[in-house]
């Protein structure tokens, strides 16, 4: 979708220099199938999920998450999995999230920022991360709509399928994009996410995402990770609105 699946660790670049923002408006929920309450995210409020847990407490703990995990991400050795979930409002027409434009290279630059963003295939990008943290990983991504479908296996599909029941409200999604990180080359063993895009009144779009990180264990500091949550959050919103 945006920066929350193109910037790694869109949720967790997994960039361990973190800056102090100020998180007025993301609103942690305290359950992962939180209410969605759309005249509170209209008012610009933005509401999350954050947990972080071994592969077996994730199985007990969330079987209704489980088929989104189409790279078994669960199997890895040596890993936390990482399980959020955003929900907010973001100032622009649905038709704003389709398939071209969220494979478009320039679309890509300008959420990912300093990232180096290679194009590898239609639907694949080589992402860079700089700095003292750098690290290389590949994402793909793909997309459910009424006039479009890029799913390529059973395993995306059944994702799909779940994300749709996870939320009534997902149901009605002019759009949803399922994207899969893997090829890390530090930090992490892979990751995925979904969104659905949902058209609300007045040129604004519900975006819900969930993702699910397989955080190798020397780097899987929950207070870190959250942080990046945070400032995901706040990015995805802001560069959406001022893409263009």
């Amino acid at each position: 979708m945006f920066q929350s699946f193109y910037k790694v660790i869109l949720i967790f670049t997994i960039n361990l220099i973190i800056s102090i923002p100020i998180y007025a408006k993301a609103i942690e929920q305290n359950q992962i199938g939180f209410p969605i309450k759309t005249e509170l995210l209209i008012k610009g409020e933005m509401h999350y999920f954050f947990s972080i847990m071994s592969a077996r407490e994730f199985s007990v703990k969330y079987p209704e998450i489980f088929e989104l995990d189409s790279l078994s991400l669960v199997q890895e050795a040596g890993v936390k999995l990482v399980l959020t979930k955003s929900v907010m409002i973001i100032n622009r027409p649905v038709g704003f999230f389709d398939d071209k434009q969220m494979l478009a290279p320039d679309y890509v630059k300008h959420m990912m920022g300093d990232q180096k963003v290679q194009k590898t295939r239609t639907d694949s990008y080589k992402i860079t991360v700089p700095g003292s943290a750098a690290h290389t990983y590949v994402m793909q991504s793909y997309f459910d709509a009424d006039d479009v479908s890029t799913l390529p296996n059973s395993k995306i599909i059944r994702a799909v399928t779940v994300a749709k029941k996870l939320d009534v409200i997902s149901q009605s999604a002019s759009l949803i994009m399922f994207t899969e990180k893997t090829n890390f080359s530090k930090f992490c063993e892979g990751a995925v996410s979904v969104s659905s895009f949902v058209a609300m009144k007045e040129n604004k779009t519900l975006v819900i995402t969930y993702n699910l990180w397989a955080v190798k264990k020397e780097f899987a500091d929950a207070k870190i990770l959250k942080a990046n949550l945070l400032n995901e959050i706040e990015d995805v919103k802001e560069l959406n609105e001022s893409y263009k």
